[in-house]
């Protein structure tokens, strides 16, 4: 019996990408927050995710 493997390669970009995705999935787990870590906590969710997506975008994966 033959076993095929398949080897996917990520490219660096999109692999970053995949990587603030899971920080941003991280951040938004934690509920017990003050109002000031919250904002702070939402601020940061949000640059990470305009970054998540100029990389997606950069990487031609938006296309």
């Amino acid at each position: 019996m033959t076993q095929v493997v398949q080897l996917v390669i990520e490219q660096p970009s999109l692999r970053q990408a995949r990587n603030m995705m899971l920080a941003i999935i991280d951040l938004a787990k934690n509920r017990d927050l003050t109002p000031d870590q919250y904002r702070a906590r939402l601020h940061a969710i949000d640059m990470l995710a305009r970054e998540a997506h100029d990389t997606i975008i950069d990487a031609g994966a938006g296309l």
